[in-house]
């Protein structure tokens, strides 16, 4: 499978030009990261061949040059119209290997090759390779690191060596259709295909710093069940030759090739199809992308809003200047603590509530949220609606209504006498009760007009005689966890 690389880019934007793939076994379809020296666009940066990889490839023709020296030789000199035949089949068929999807190549002239072993044995293999190689590079960049590694890798190591073991474990001369040389045919194949995927393997791991693990499972795993049919068409297609000459070869053969303008066939009527879908497939996750920043932007708009809002709250009741957003840090600090998944639904509902809680105080007049002495029963009367009026301003706002509902009762008590409905323990919302606390604290550690701020040893002191009466003992026990992450900023503040 020859798969596509992307081309990534460098620090400086410029496009980075990646090893490109060639087929190991071409018409099978593995892949080699080897490049070729060849001219790039302008805005591009040629990728250097690592020098590992370099060596590794020449290593490899090396050894490959060596097989042919020592096998070659041993090819008789008659009866080499088979193999003359065969070697042409696979070139052709090299040729017309078919690219699917622009991502990988298909072809079928391992049958051939593998016929070529059978009937020939490791010196047909030894002259059939390399033409095959080179037929596969032609008609130019036949003399490159690519080429070498083809010849020597798949082409004369592989092959030869699968060759040589089928060799051994049949009799050449007497070749039939048994269990023994079905056996033996298939341990062959699997020779040349454990000896090619690690040759190539390795060379794309030398090439493209992967782990040779990680590249074989992603481009040559799948190819084991592929040498193991062909290995199979191509002990049929040799012994259709020893049984009726050319004639048989070519009756054999022929199906192979028309399969082969078959899948062409399909391929161009799907290729249309797949880029359309993969054309679809972009545009959709672009809407996606940019409808998740637009919600992102949505979103930060409406946190601002509310700060603003929280702020110019603040800002109306002069005496409890940034009394809102304390009281959100408090707050949100303790839900963390009680196990709130932070950006949760939840998490975000308390936060827009804490920042809101006294938002119904528009409805109250200034003089009353002004006053500086303590408030008559009646004034108290009115105070005591803000909770309602916020949570009828919110109740509405469609991503307010689940904060509305911790407005409304952050009043409440957990003993059940609190306002406005005298809820009580559970029946008031979590986000409440961790609020009723960091509302309290904040509240007595602040100044007013008519009393100074309390110490917060003081106020902690008040917040745990409560504990179980005004406030939630589980929220008392957070408020006591993250007390000790506070006390800097307010030991800050009561010093200015």
């Amino acid at each position: 499978m020859r798969n596509m690389a992307e081309q990534p880019e460098d620090e400086n934007g410029l496009t980075v030009e990646r090893p490109r793939l060639i087929a190991v076994r071409p018409e099978i379809g593995a892949g080699t990261h080897l490049p070729e020296r060849e001219p790039h666009e302008e805005g591009q940066v040629p990728h250097a061949l690592p020098r590992s990889a370099a060596v590794f490839s020449v290593l490899t023709f090396l050894i490959g040059v060596m097989f042919f020296a020592v096998y070659a030789p041993r090819l008789p000199h008659s009866g080499l119209v088979g193999l003359v035949l065969l070697t042409l089949l696979a070139a052709i068929s090299d040729r017309l290997s078919i690219l699917v999807y622009s991502e990988s190549k298909v072809s079928v002239s391992f049958i051939c090759l593998f016929a070529i072993a059978v009937l020939y044995g490791p010196a047909g293999i030894a002259v059939a390779a390399p033409i095959c190689a080179l037929s596969l590079h032609l008609p130019r960049k036949v003399f490159s690191l690519r080429f070498l590694f083809n010849v020597g890798g798949s082409g004369l190591i592989a092959d030869v060596l699968a060759a040589a073991v089928l060799w051994a474990l049949i009799d050449p001369s007497h070749v039939e259709v048994s269990p023994r040389v079905v056996a033996a045919a298939l341990v062959a194949a699997g020779v040349s295909y454990g000896v090619s995927s690690f040759l190539v393997t390795n060379v794309v791991s030398l090439t493209t710093k992967q782990s040779p693990w990680s590249v074989w499972r992603e481009s040559f795993q799948w190819l084991f069940p592929h040498y193991m049919v062909f290995g199979l068409l191509g002990l049929a297609c040799a012994l259709a030759y020893r049984a009726l000459g050319v004639t048989g070869l070519l009756a054999f053969v022929a199906p192979p090739f028309m399969m082969r303008f078959a899948i062409k066939q399909y391929v161009d009527k799907t290729s249309l199809h797949v880029a359309t879908l993969k054309a679809k497939n972009e545009q959709l996750e672009r809407a996606n992308r940019e409808i998740l920043a637009m919600s992102m932007r949505l979103k930060e708009t409406y946190d601002a809003t509310l700060e603003a809002l929280a702020a110019a709250l603040d800002a109306r009741d002069r005496d409890t200047g940034g009394h809102s957003s304390r009281v959100s840090v408090y707050t949100m600090d303790m839900a963390r603590f009680l196990g709130i998944r932070e950006g949760s639904a939840e998490w975000i509902d308390i936060e827009r509530a804490s920042l809101l809680h006294d938002v119904g105080k528009i409805g109250v007049p200034d003089s009353i949220l002004n006053k500086p002495g303590p408030l008559t029963a009646e004034e108290w009367q009115e105070m005591r609606k803000h909770p309602a009026i916020g949570y009828e301003m919110l109740r509405d706002v469609k991503f307010l209504s689940a904060a509305a509902e911790i407005v409304y009762s952050h009043h409440e008590r957990y003993d059940g006498k609190g306002y406005p409905k005298g809820l009580k323990s559970d029946e008031i919302p979590l986000g409440s009760r961790i609020f009723a606390v960091a509302d309290a604290f904040d509240a007595m550690t602040s100044d007013r007009p008519y009393r100074r701020a309390l110490d917060w040893r003081k106020a902690r002191e008040e917040i745990v005689n409560n504990n179980g009466v005004q406030f939630d003992p589980e929220v008392v026990e957070a408020f006591l966890k993250c007390l000790d992450s506070w006390k800097e900023g307010l030991e800050e503040r009561r010093a200015a």
